[in-house]
């Protein structure tokens, strides 16, 4: 049997309006979708009580889709592409060449892999008069059709030459697409998630993958250029022009290319030619026939499981047209008198009534008095499932399996005898239902219930690829700027575009960091990385596809002309930041206190060295030199020793190797940072920070701690000196060792602050989540791998706002090497793998000691 005996639905698309062949018009909607699996019983109860307010108040006849959508990587990689080519950067060409690279190995591993990820899709019928029209008597309607009629004469298509009454006139067309923006607001409301228009290639691939004969649909493209229709123009009696839109009459001939079969009564096989071999694929569509009356929340999110848990793709489409309570309760009320008068024929015949009667009058009567008492509206909905597989034995397995799962949430299914065909045209987007045997009335509580939009989708869909979900090996892409964009409809919870890092050693938290920064670096942006352990020198000679005159590794330290590199005074934005930074730094390596009179000794050397030409921490010493040698008589006693402490302290300080970094000197020549270069690696010879659980700080410990609040400020500097509208990054490994200070802190928050305006990434890694300070609330994306005490796991869990259950402490706990739970800009967690592609990027970005030999060992011993 083939399908040309059913009409296509689709007359038309524009962008995302369908107009479909019964006169219907369709706006169709994206919803990307809510993280929904790590929240607690409170926080699972927001999200339905916003769809319920949603679905109470909507007004118009809906069509669900849940589409199990391969991610259109090439899309993806398109889009970042036309990116890159818009901008001017030296790396331009070997980054275009290696995201190629990474396009082609994806989609190799997508036509292996049968799942995808579930986009979500809502369909909104347009001209609330025609539900009007489907709630009122036979008498009324027919009048409203006789309204419509004559209104539809009034219309330029009938009254210009050169117009056919099939055409859509363009004022028409506009005034669906206004009626179809203004809808956007109440969904983003009521899905907590970011909601787009469909656009017409996506709307074409979910019609022609009812055709496809792959279960993973490698079959099916995007078409992007695609047309329904083309510009006419016509000109009535009064010389007036009217512009339109004529449908092309084969236009969707193509899209239905395939040979659909009736193999039995409950199963279609679709056959196509596809490089001169013959594919087949066998589907079964199923439809419920009975729900039972549970709508508990939480625990009724039969849709949200089924995307979880069915080990194989499941198409589900509801239609949902919408009651006015007035109406059901109209409904139900004639269910009853029908029901009486059954009892009442029975009666006549000295029969009883079957039971099934009784129980659905029953059934009638609860609902009638919940709409009178709730005063909701009703949707009279078909839910209609498809399943697909190779062969038909395969089929009847996972047939079985969506059964047997969907009666765990109280539904039955069944596949209706005969009907396979009508039920697949009804999944069409623009089509109708069908089936009235199954339609069911059900309240906005059964359909907020089923959690339509959670999802366990993550990332932002465009950028760069960073690794996959552990669930169902979903591609994950960021693009790290997005948050800055402030695009309409973006719906994103954080604006930050910085990056929180943490988890302990050797569990990925510097192999993320680095993946991160190049491959940020080749898709256009440029930046600094702080390594205060070298653990990246081996970077002077170039990565893949970034050579060494790319990258500048500047190990401070090593060259005489280091010295005084990082005194405050130079490496602040500007003076007033380097008085604060030096009284800061010297403050603390000499252990002088605010109360303490060389405190404010030391105020007054800094604020009169900064007004000298050349400020710097050797004039400060120079300052007290002179003090102690020319200005005893002037001084108290107290004073005097005060000014020998500090004199005799900094100048012990100042023949430390490490502190010549710190201590600049008058006159002297230094080396200033490369800020041409994409990236630039400053590290810090012989660094000695101290560990978290250090009570008592030696001198090396201080200087090293001085180092890194310098190098912040030099970081703050590199963000305001470079150009705004090119997005930067700033990696500052071992952020603990700043926040411990109060202007460290200070001027990290600064940069998590302006890194927005600035176009500035801070990508912030520490080993624990209470090493990050209070700038969390600000930051965006996040990731932990794995942590080893609960209190950190609690706490890391406090950072992402998820609730601290035993279970989400687990899951931190016992996060594998690579594995990182990743919250984006949207506010959706799940935990995801990293995987940089290519073993060469493993091999440049692996930190660890083992060879491969010893790797290879420890993977056959734990297998």
């Amino acid at each position: 049997m083939r399908t040309s005996i059913l009409e296509f639905p689709i007359k038309h698309i524009d962008e995302n309006l369908v107009f479909a062949n019964d006169q219907t018009v369709w706006a169709y909607y994206r919803i990307e979708g809510f993280g929904y699996d790590f929240l607690d019983f409170d926080d699972k109860i927001k999200p339905f009580q916003r769809q319920l307010g949603f679905l109470a108040n909507n007004g118009h006849d809906l069509h669900f889709i849940i589409d199990p959508t391969p991610m259109n990587i090439s899309g993806i990689m398109s889009q970042t592409k036309q990116e890159m080519n818009r901008l001017d950067y030296p790396l331009k060409q070997n980054g275009l060449h290696f995201m190629e690279q990474v396009e082609s190995q994806l989609n190799r591993q997508r036509t292996i892999n049968e799942s995808g990820e579930y986009v979500h899709y809502l369909g909104v019928q347009l001209d609330p008069a025609q539900n009007q029209i489907q709630s009122l008597n036979m008498g009324n309607s027919a009048i409203y059709q006789l309204k419509n009629f004559l209104q539809g004469l009034s219309s330029p298509v009938y009254h210009a030459v050169g117009l056919d009454p099939y055409d859509i006139p363009i004022e028409e067309i506009r005034a669906y697409q206004e009626q179809a923006e203004s809808l956007i607001g109440n969904m983003i409301n009521g899905f907590s998630s970011m909601v787009k228009p469909a656009t017409a290639s996506e709307i074409i691939y979910l019609a022609e993958k009812t055709y496809s004969v792959s279960t993973s649909n490698q079959d099916v493209a995007y078409r992007e250029d695609f047309e329904s229709g083309y510009s006419v123009e016509g000109t009535d009696a009064k010389a007036q022009s009217h512009e339109a839109v004529r449908p092309k009459e084969k236009a969707f001939v193509d899209v239905q290319n395939a040979n659909i079969e009736e193999v039995d009564p409950k199963t279609l096989r679709t056959s196509k030619i596809i490089n001169n071999e013959i594919e087949e694929l066998y589907t079964q569509y199923v439809i419920c026939s009975n729900m039972e009356d549970i709508s508990m929340h939480p625990g009724f999110e039969w849709l949200y499981h089924l995307q979880s848990r069915m080990p194989f793709p499941v198409s589900v489409s509801i239609r949902a047209n919408y009651q006015s309570n007035r109406s059901i309760r109209k409904k139900l009320s004639n269910a009853r008198l029908e029901f009486k008068d059954q009892r009442q024929e029975a009666a006549k015949g000295h029969e009883n009534v079957d039971l099934s009667v009784n129980e659905s009058e029953k059934g009638a009567v609860q609902m009638e008095n919940y709409f009178k008492q709730t005063g909701q509206p009703a949707y009279s909905c078909s839910f209609v499932f498809k399943v697909s597989a190779k062969d038909k034995k395969t089929l009847s397995t996972r047939v079985g399996q969506l059964t047997d799962e969907l009666s765990r949430f109280g539904l039955s299914v069944l596949p209706p005898y005969g009907e396979q065909l009508n039920l697949m045209m009804e999944t069409i987007p623009g089509s109708k239902s069908f089936m009235n045997d199954y339609q069911m009335h059900v309240s906005p509580n059964i359909l907020a219930g089923m959690m339509f939009g959670a999802t366990t989708n993550i990332g932002d869909n465009r950028g760069f690829y960073i690794g996959y979900t552990k669930q169902f090996q979903k591609p994950v892409f960021i693009k790290p700027d997005l948050a800055a964009k402030a695009y309409e409809n973006l719906n994103n919870v954080f604006d930050s575009i910085s990056v929180l890092v943490a988890g302990m050693t050797g569990k990925g938290k510097s192999f993320l960091m680095n993946l991160f920064v190049y491959l940020a670096a080749l898709t256009g942006s440029q930046g600094l990385i702080i390594d205060p352990k070298g653990d990246r020198k081996g970077w002077i000679n170039g990565l893949p596809y970034i050579p060494k005159e790319s990258i500048s590794v500047w190990e401070m330290g090593r060259d005489e002309r280091d010295a005084g590199s990082l005194d405050p005074f130079r490496t602040s934005t500007n003076l007033e930041e380097g008085k604060d930074i030096c009284m800061d730094i010297l403050s603390h390596l000499v252990n002088v206190g605010i109360d303490d009179d060389a405190y404010t000794l030391l105020s007054e050397a800094i604020e009169t060295v900064s007004k000298q030409d050349d400020p710097c921490i050797g004039a400060v010493i120079t300052y007290l030199q002179n003090l102690y040698d020319h200005e005893k008589d002037k001084m108290t006693a107290v004073r005097f020793a005060s000014v020998e402490k500090l004199k005799s302290t900094l100048e012990t300080l100042r023949r430390n190797q490490l502190a010549k970094l710190l201590f600049g000197e008058v006159g002297q020549e230094y080396k200033v940072l490369k800020t041409s270069v994409p990236i630039q690696v400053l590290m810090v010879q012989n660094l000695n920070l101290p560990g978290s659980a250090a009570k008592t700080l030696r001198p090396q410990h201080k200087i090293s701690e001085a180092i890194m609040i310098s190098l912040t400020a030099f970081t703050k500097q590199y963000m305001f000196n470079q150009d705004r509208m090119r997005h930067k990054f700033i990696l500052q490994d071992e952020a603990s060792a700043i926040e411990r200070s109060a202007i460290g802190s200070e001027l990290m928050d600064f940069i998590v602050r302006m890194g927005r305006y600035y176009n500035t990434t801070l990508i912030k890694g520490s080993q624990n989540a209470s090493d990050h300070g209070k700038e969390v609330a600000n930051m965006g994306m996040k990731f932990s791998f794995g942590l080893r005490k609960t209190e950190e796991a609690q706490e890391m869990l406090n950072y992402f706002n998820l609730p601290q259950t035993e279970e989400n402490i687990d899951t931190l706990k016992n996060l594998g090497r690579g594995d990182a739970l990743f919250q984006d800009i949207f506010g959706r967690s799940a935990v995801i793998h990293v995987n940089p592609v290519f073993k060469d990027l493993l091999d440049a970005f692996d930190s660890s000691t083992a060879t491969e030999e010893e790797r290879q060992r420890e993977l056959r011993e734990t297998s």
